[in-house]
């Protein structure tokens, strides 16, 4: 890995104008062959030293631009290390720290002392334990130098930070061995808690200090870790039993507050989601509405960050079970979104109503709903793999509106606008369900029909996994398995 590189790509076009106006502050020269590199890295598309190296030197001797890279790479460090030093509290602390060391150096401990202060303040202010560690070390040796300085202060202060130090130490080496153990367990089993003790042996094997487990942080990040690790493996319903559990405990032990209401309102989400990908729709609506009280709470304090999430969890539960109440919750969500100008929003509105209006077999309002959706901005932003997806759902519900001649043209241009990803083994099943519903639009005989059932029958008879039909706007299998009258 060529770090140069990394470091340039990873700069944000403020950063990078900011950086040359702090290099031209020093020496302004159109022809400063440092902004040439900086330049030369950002717009090529295949790093080419040799091509570089001849536009900005003459003759083989690459020694010069060598350092060149090597100041170039210093500079942009210097530069990011002065720029973020106030926007992180670890930068912060490190900051005055290195102040404190060039003051030692040049024999002015009180100012050296100054600055340590000032670390000491910040490092309690964010509980930054590790630096503060340092912080003490320093200033008892400092107070050799200092009379007004007394060690003794600050010998007591670093044995109590030394005690937080270590518990917060204990929780990071049992959170590290957590997450190792989650990730060799493959799965956990249905029935036996065996997640339950994996967690609580970890617990026990590498946490000595008791009060780690009833630590509010703790749990907190154990939750975290945990869930994340489940919802990665697709083990929803192992997710749910942890979320009912851990839920269960925050609420026993009152540990929600104003400060966690957003680790609340996720974990609301979550336990909505699991429940949902376990068909308990009737306990996942339970549980958003518990999500949309908890989103009013605070003076709604969280209110627009969740509001997708409520109305996503009405829409794909009531999706299942009762779509009048669904393409409800769709037109509530609309007129609650009027005026914000979101068009992710105004984009999940139509391509669900879409959906919906579908499944009660009004193919042509589900057609004018897509229909709209093609000229939403946010469609215009959509991953061509999800375009494909939609284009497809258009096609069938083009078909169940009979209008045949239509389906024929749009087969043929979709194929057309995707033919590069069509080409790929991952979207197979769009291309055969394309050739499939061309087929249909054109069958004109009973033979014809006859060849097709074939090809339809083996379609849905082909087992995909669960996370690739879960991405169909339509599933396709379903569909026709419903049409054709073919048991799954």
């Amino acid at each position: 890995m060529d770090v140069l590189q990394t470091v340039v790509a990873n700069l944000t076009k403020e950063e990078v104008r900011g950086f040359k106006l702090w290099l031209n502050s020093t020496n302004s020269s159109e022809q400063r062959k440092d902004i040439l590199l900086l330049d030369y890295i950002r717009k090529a598309n295949n790093y080419n030293e040799d091509y570089i190296f001849g536009k900005l030197y003459e003759g083989n001797d690459k020694n010069s631009f060598y350092k060149l890279k090597h100041r170039l790479l210093e500079d942009l460090g210097n530069y990011l290390a002065m720029t973020y030093t106030g926007k992180s509290d670890a930068n912060n602390i490190y900051w005055y720290l290195s102040l404190q060391q060039i003051f030692t150096q040049r024999s002015q401990p009180k100012v050296a002392h100054y600055y340590l202060l000032k670390a000491e303040k910040k490092g309690l202010a964010v509980e930054h334990y590790e630096l503060l560690d340092i912080v003490y070390s320093v200033l008892i040796k400092l107070s050799g130098e200092l009379s007004e300085i007394d060690p003794e202060i600050y010998i007591s202060k670093q044995k109590a930070n030394a005690i937080l130090l270590n518990k917060m130490r204990e929780t990071d080496q049992v959170l590290a061995a957590m997450a190792y153990r989650l990730k060799a367990t493959q799965n956990f089993g249905s029935r036996d808690s065996n997640l339950t003790r994996l967690l609580n042996n970890t617990i026990r094997d590498f946490a000595k200090d008791e009060t780690i487990k009833k630590s509010k942080a703790f749990q907190t990040k154990i939750y975290r870790l945990v869930s994340q690790v489940l919802i990665q493996r697709h083990d929803f319903e192992e997710l749910e039993r942890f979320m009912v559990t851990t839920y269960s405990k925050f609420e026993h032990e009152k540990w929600f507050d104003k400060s966690n209401h957003d680790t609340k309102l996720q974990m609301l989400v979550y336990l909505v989601n699991a429940l949902f990908k376990n068909k308990k729709h009737t306990e996942s609506l339970d549980y958003a509405e518990t999500l949309g009280e908890e989103m009013e709470a605070y003076g709604q304090l969280l209110y627009e960050k969740y509001l997708f999430f409520y109305y996503n969890a009405l829409v794909i539960n009531y999706a299942q079970i009762d779509i009048v109440r669904g393409l409800k919750a769709l037109d509530e969500m609309e007129r609650e979104i009027k005026g914000k100008k979101n068009a992710y929003f105004d984009f999940f509105v139509l391509l669900n109503k879409a959906s919906l209006q579908f499944f009660k077999k009004n193919y042509n309002e589900a057609v004018r709903n897509i229909v709209r959706l093609y000229v939403n901005d946010h469609y215009k932003k959509t991953d061509s793999s999800f375009k494909l997806k939609i284009a497809v759902a258009e096609c069938i519900m083009q078909l169940e509106a009979s209008d045949y001649s239509y389906v024929k043209k749009r087969i043929e241009q979709v194929r057309k606008d995707y033919a590069t990803l069509l080409s790929l083994s991952d979207y197979k099943r769009e291309k055969q369900l394309l050739d499939i519903i061309a087929e249909i639009s054109s069958a004109s005989s009973e033979s014809d029909l006859n060849y097709i059932n074939k090809k339809i029958e083996k379609f849905v008879r082909t087992e995909v996994k669960q996370e690739v039909e879960d991405g169909e706007i339509l599933k396709y299998r379903n569909w026709l398995a419903t049409r054709y009258k073919i048991g799954l």
